[in-house]
């Protein structure tokens, strides 16, 4: 399955004529935009993760997304995202799907903080879970510098429990050295873990990468995760205007 997957997502790319793409600067946290209205893009999320850093080895789950991103007007973008796990030993399976909308105020550099609102639904194809998240995304730029703060509600059910709140938030500062590298910091967590690493994204406009991890900062409850890399690829897929 993971084979028929990966070549038809390298075939739609092959197909497809350049387009602008929603560049990142980050891989846990968003800053301030949304896809362009009537381009598309493709990403790929690729992410390794273990509960405990000194013993990796037979000890680590992987999880790939593969993102269709599309622009439908000059301030709101929709995705669809399918999601497949690997925990250690075991084969890649079916973990879900993801539905993810984005909506801007106005222009980069047009309010004192730019805000974006962000809302997003993962699910299963029983229907037997739902997580349903919420993302205020408030941005600024400072010439090369760019500071990005993501407040986040989460809210789950799954099966007959009840449903649970969880805030979480995560947070980034990222320098473009040059017009196609850009270096930065981040964080994420809620309230029972705390995260923080660098990042690196390279590229520009219609391909890109992000690479980042998270180490765990304190404690972390029992079987939670203590270390994540995250790398992402974005390529355009829509049409040139």
């Amino acid at each position: 399955m993971k084979t028929r997957i990966l070549i038809a997502a390298a075939a739609l790319l092959a197909a497809s004529p350049a387009a602008r793409a929603d560049q990142r600067a980050y891989v846990w946290t968003y800053q301030y935009q949304t896809m362009e209205r009537g381009q598309a893009e493709l990403e790929h999320y690729f992410t390794v993760s273990s509960p405990d850093l000194q013993n990796l080895e037979g000890n680590t789950a992987s999880e790939q997304q593969l993102e269709l991103e599309i622009g439908m007007t000059d301030r709101f973008d929709f995705s669809l995202y399918q999601v497949f796990g690997q925990n250690p030993s075991e084969s890649l399976k079916y973990k879900g799907y993801k539905l993810r909308s984005r909506y801007r105020f106005g222009e980069r550099g047009g309010w004192f903080v730019d805000p974006l609102v962000y809302l997003e639904y993962k699910g299963k194809p029983d229907f037997s879970e739902h997580v349903l998240e919420t993302k205020l995304i408030l941005a600024r730029d400072f010439g090369p510098l760019n500071l990005a703060v993501n407040p986040v509600l989460e809210v789950e059910k799954d099966g007959a429990e009840e449903w649970e709140f969880v805030p979480m938030y995560a947070a980034g500062a990222s320098y473009a050295v040059s017009r196609l590298m850009r270096l930065g910091v981040e964080a994420k967590g809620s309230e029972d873990s705390h995260y923080l690493g660098p990042v690196i994204a390279h590229g520009y406009d219609d391909l890109w990468v992000a690479l980042g991890s998270a180490l765990a900062v304190g404690g972390v409850e029992e079987g939670a995760t203590e270390f994540q890399v995250r790398f992402i690829l974005g390529f355009g897929v829509g049409p040139n205007r």
